[in-house]
């Protein structure tokens, strides 16, 4: 189960985080008051989304597993690295949702 977990925490990470083109557009295209309201909510459930998964970097890098120090000082700046970019980008999609 943690591998699995662990897996899929990382296939998540080396998506690239940023904004993309086609939510570019979709904030373009929002003019209509129920096309902004479904384009706020898209935006601020990808926020929780990006918080949920900082959270669980941070915890991934307070756990400890044994070994090296030197790996695992290495493993938990990659963990705590990857909760800050998310953090990040947990910021941009809440300030392109409170715009609305």
């Amino acid at each position: 189960m943690k591998k699995l977990l662990l897996l899929s925490i990382l296939f998540l990470a080396t998506q690239v985080f940023a904004i993309s083109e086609l939510e570019k557009l979709l904030l373009k295209e929002a003019v209509t008051p129920e096309a902004r309201k479904t384009t706020k909510n898209y935006f601020a459930k990808r926020a929780v989304d990006y918080k949920e998964l900082a959270a669980k970097y941070e915890a991934i890098s307070k756990q400890t597993k044994g070994g090296k120090a030197a790996a695992s000082e290495e493993n938990q700046k990659k963990y705590k690295d990857l909760a800050d970019q998310a953090l990040q980008e947990s910021a941009k999609y809440q300030s392109e949702a409170d715009k609305l």
